[in-house]
């Protein structure tokens, strides 16, 4: 029998907490029938920033998990990198790995997620009318909403946020990834609430990404903030992303169809 293939979820920053919640979501996977089938390894930083705040943060927490990983990339089929940026550790692990090896972000399996949920444009639709369905993310802090749109900009090769018709936008928190977990909860669900409805105002929202791996189990709040801003049947027609959730499911498949030669 071969031996299992094995996927490393990679917690950029020192924040063990983040990776406890990464774990808990492993486990509520297993409880549903849904687990993953190939086994998947958590790791947290050694050092560092315990929440990635900016793109400084991003690439200190890169350079020492690089530092760190880089004599154990052979004993992994996949890496997840769970942090919802554009992070460089993703370029740096998938240049040290062969082609088989499959590499990518929280970040960047949920955009790809979510535009394949889209509906193509409704026929006839008139000048007035929001053409696309859209997605949209939900984050933390202020700095990531200028910061996740570039990156969505970027990923889908547009020269320029208008041109994104698809993508509605960010809408943030205020709260850092450290502070999902350290704040009230009466304080997290508001803010949560508040943001996924600032989002979905307009109903042209199909999905939302959660746009944070400390927002892991957070749907039933997002799930709550819509009924109450779309009524019941509203909300069935919005799809809730969680990147850690499609990452793993991305990478597992990828595993299974590319193999390498």
């Amino acid at each position: 029998m071969a031996p299992a293939k094995k996927l490393l979820l990679i917690n950029p920053n020192s924040n063990k907490h983040m990776t406890e919640g990464l774990e808990l979501l492993l486990n509520d996977l297993n409880q549903q029938g849904t687990s993953p089938t190939i086994e998947v390894i958590t790791y947290t930083a050694a050092s560092g920033p315990n929440s990635i705040n900016n793109e400084d943060d991003a690439h200190q927490t890169a350079m020492v998990c690089i530092a760190d990983l880089n004599p154990k990339l052979s004993q992994y089929d996949a890496f997840l990198v769970a942090c919802y940026s554009v992070h460089p550790l993703v370029t740096m692990i998938r240049s040290r790995v062969p082609p088989h090896v499959h590499v990518t972000g929280i970040f960047e399996a949920s955009v790809t997620t979510a535009l394949s949920l889209l509906p193509k444009p409704r026929a006839g639709a008139g000048s007035n009318e929001n053409v696309f369905e859209k997605f949209g993310i939900v984050s933390t802090g202020t700095y990531w909403a200028k910061a996740l749109s570039e990156g969505v900009r970027d990923l889908l090769g547009f020269s320029d946020l208008e041109s994104c018709q698809r993508f509605k936008g960010v809408e943030t928190t205020g709260l850092n990834a450290d502070e999902l977990h350290t704040a009230s909860a009466d304080i997290v669900r508001e803010k949560m609430m508040d943001a996924t409805k600032r989002l979905v105002k307009d109903r042209d929202v199909r999905v939302i990404c959660l746009g944070c791996a400390g927002m892991a189990g957070m749907d039933d709040i997002v799930q709550e903030a819509l009924v109450e801003e779309l009524g019941a049947e509203g909300a069935k027609k919005v799809y809730i992303i969680d990147g850690v959730k499609v990452g793993i499911g991305l990478l597992e498949s990828l595993v299974r169809a590319l193999p390498g030669k």
